[in-house]
C-alpha cells in the first residue's frame, strides 16, 4: 500500500502524523511524508510589501525539514518504507500531484493548517485535496481511531466505501457501525410537485415509508458484505438531514472516524441530501475518511519544484 501524509507543523498535521503512526499498516507499506514551502511572494501579493521573502522561506524550509525528519523517525517500523519530500509551490496542488504520481491508495491530511484563517474547522488546503485527490482522503481530527461509523445510501459511491473497507487492513480490529439515513415528510414536501393537503399527504407518507425500507436494505446489505470479510459490524437507520444524523450517530456510538463516499444519490435523493460529504467534513468533530474511486491510469507528471528529498527504509 502507498500512503501520502501531508504535514505543515500545525497541531492538526501533528494529529494526522500521530494517527498514521497508530494504525497497523500491511507489510511493505510505503508512507511518503510531504511538506510544502509556499513561496512568500504568493502569500503576500496584494497584502503588504516585504523585503526579505527568501530569508523567511529558508527559515520555513529548515523548520519543515526538521519536522519531516521527526515524522520519519516516528513512523518507521518493521517492513515499512518511509519517504520524505520537501517541495516548493502551491500545497494542495502538490499534495494531489504526489498522490497521483505514486498511485497512492490513501492521502492523510490534518483538518486545518497554518494558513491565515486557522479557526476554520476545515482548512482550504484540506478541502481542495478532498475535492481533487485521485484516491480516498483521511482528514484527521484526532490522533487515534476506535469505533468507526460507515455512512451508506445505496449509491455507487457508497458501494466503493464498502469495497475500500473490505481491503483496508489498516482499519482491521475496529468495530464498524453502518448507518443509512432516510427522509422525513418535512424533508420531502419542499420538493413535492403537487399540493400537500388531502390524499397527496398520504402519497408523501408512502414515499417516506418506501425510502425508509430502502435505507434498511442499504444498511443491512452493506453490513452483511463487511461481515463476510470478517469485520465486526452493526447497522442501523435514522431519519432527517443526512449530515446531521451521521454526525450525531458518530457521537452517540462513540465513533472516532466517519467513513463515507464523495458522492451520493441523484434525482430527488440528491435534493434531499445536498452535499452531505462536505457538510460532514465541515462540522464533524471526528476524523473523516472520504472514499473516492481510485485512479485507473497514471496522470502525466506536472512540473514542481523539489526543495529536498530523503528516503528512509526500515525493516
Amino acid at each position: 500500500m502507498r500512503v501520502v501524509l501531508a504535514i505543515d507543523g500545525s497541531a492538526a498535521s501533528n494529529a494526522a502524523r500521530d494517527l498514521v503512526a497508530s494504525l497497523s499498516w500491511p507489510e511493505a507499506t510505503v508512507i511518503r511524508v510531504v511538506a510544502v514551502v509556499e513561496p512568500m511572494s504568493a502569500l503576500l501579493v496584494g497584502i503588504v510589501p516585504y523585503d526579505q521573502p527568501h530569508f523567511e522561506e529558508r527559515e520555513i524550509s529548515a523548520s519543515l525539514e526538521s519536522r519531516l525528519a521527526d515524522a520519519a523517525s516516528l513512523l518507521s517500523g518493521p517492513g515499512r518504507v518511509i519517504e520524505t519530500r520537501l517541495l516548493r509551490g502551491r500545497p494542495a496542488s502538490l499534495i494531489v500531484e504526489e498522490a497521483t504520481d505514486v498511485r497512492a491508495g490513501l492521502v492523510v491530511v490534518g483538518s486545518r493548517g497554518l494558513g491565515p484563517i486557522r479557526s476554520m474547522l476545515l482548512g482550504s488546503v484540506s478541502a481542495e485535496v478532498v475535492d481533487h485527490s485521485p484516491c480516498p482522503v483521511l482528514v484527521a481530527r484526532g490522533s487515534s481511531i476506535g469505533s468507526i461509523l460507515v455512512a451508506v445510501d445505496g449509491s455507487k459511491s457508497a458501494r466503493q466505501v464498502v469495497e475500500h473497507l473490505a481491503d483496508a487492513t489498516y482499519l482491521v480490529g475496529h468495530r464498524l457501525h453502518v448507518l443509512s439515513v432516510g427522509p422525513t415528510p418535512h424533508d420531502v414536501r419542499p420538493y413535492w410537485p403537487l399540493d400537500t393537503t388531502g390524499p397527496v399527504a398520504g402519497s408523501i407518507d408512502d414515499l417516506v415509508t418506501e425510502e425508509h425500507r430502502r435505507s434498511e436494505i442499504h444498511a443491512a446489505r452493506a453490513a452483511e458484505s463487511l461481515m463476510k470479510d470478517g469485520l465486526d459490524v452493526r447497522w442501523s437507520t435514522s431519519s432527517g438531514d443526512p449530515a446531521h444524523e451521521i454526525i450525531e450517530a458518530a457521537r452517540d456510538f462513540g465513533c472516532d472516524l466517519i467513513v463515507m463516499g464523495s458522492r451520493g444519490l441523484t434525482g430527488l435523493d440528491r435534493l434531499l441530501t445536498g452535499s452531505v460529504a462536505r457538510n460532514v467534513l465541515l462540522h464533524a468533530p471526528t476524523s473523516v475518511l472520504i472514499v473516492r474511486e481510485p485512479i485507473r491510469e497514471r496522470q502525466p507528471e506536472q512540473a514542481r519544484e523539489p526543495v529536498g528529498q530523503v528516503a528512509l527504509s526500515t525493516g
